[in-house]
């Protein structure tokens, strides 16, 4: 219809028609821009954005009816449905899965170190990084370890902050070389994870020195985290999607990443106390 100056309405309107009587919806989708599957990830998108549960929900089955495959709207699905993390985990396992066939090992091989960067990637991204948090929070540490280390391989830039989980498993289960080769391959890391988690695992290490230095720094860069990781402050609000470098939200990210690694080890908190 573009490029076309109809008199009025009605005169359109009969050229529509004219265009489709006799066509297939296919045909008919031909002629026009709209793309299902690019559709179906607005509806997922918006989905993502809304707060409504029924809204989320409505949104989700708009866009599983455009794409059946679309990876974004089964994880809402998943999250919605599932009866408990073993039957997300599940679920989760078989999006991922799927995706991995429809994008096939060819693109694995060629892509490898650039996911994310490239849109595509991004629902499998978030696949993984779903199953990432269920296999933690289930206690699946090892397996979590297996995930994060793979999502790195994917995506050494790390849009998704994935090092910061897995350094904290790294501590939480003493894995100190894993640490340091995570300090080694993000050498320019200042946020307050990676200073207060190198801060423990010079400690762990034997280097009260070295552990004392950093926590200088770490203390200049975000001074809420020490009253998080003592125990003087208890988060008293949800972490938000945003934070920014030495604001209390960055803190309480810490103490998720982290504060499991130093809990475990008392006698550092003890030591952390001192400090002060």
């Amino acid at each position: 219809m573009s490029g076309r100056d109809f008199k009025s309405a009605e005169e359109a309107e009969r050229f529509t028609q004219k265009q489709i009587i006799g066509r297939n919806l296919d045909e008919i989708l031909e002629l026009t821009d709209f793309d299902p599957v690019e559709e179906a990830q607005d509806f997922a998108y918006e989905a993502m954005e809304a707060e409504d549960p029924f809204e989320v929900l409505e949104l989700t089955k708009k866009a599983l009816q455009l794409d059946p495959d679309c990876s974004d709207a089964h994880l809402l699905m998943t999250g919605l449905t599932s009866r408990s993390l073993t039957e997300e985990i599940k679920k989760v396992k078989e999006i991922i899965a799927r995706t991995e066939q429809k994008l096939g090992k060819k693109y694995f091989e060629e892509n490898k170190g650039h996911f994310w960067g490239m849109v595509e990637t991004r629902p499998y991204m978030r696949a993984l990084n779903f199953l990432l948090s269920a296999l933690r929070e289930t206690g699946k540490t090892a397996e979590a370890i297996r995930q994060a280390e793979e999502m790195l391989e994917l995506n050494p830039n790390d849009n998704q902050g994935i090092r910061n989980t897995l350094l904290g498993m790294y501590l939480e289960t003493g894995n100190l070389d894993g640490a340091r080769k995570l300090f080694k391959k993000y050498p320019t890391e200042y946020m307050a994870v990676f200073l207060w988690g190198q801060m423990l695992e010079r400690y762990l290490s034997g280097d009260l020195k070295g552990a004392a230095r950093i926590y200088r720094r770490a203390s200049e860069r975000n001074p809420y985290v020490f009253n998080y990781l003592t125990g003087r402050r208890r988060p008293d609000f949800e972490l938000g999607d945003f934070y920014s470098p030495g604001d209390e939200n960055e803190a309480i990210l810490c103490l998720e990443e982290i504060g499991p690694a130093w809990q475990k080890h008392p006698e550092a908190i003890e030591w952390l106390k001192s400090l002060q």
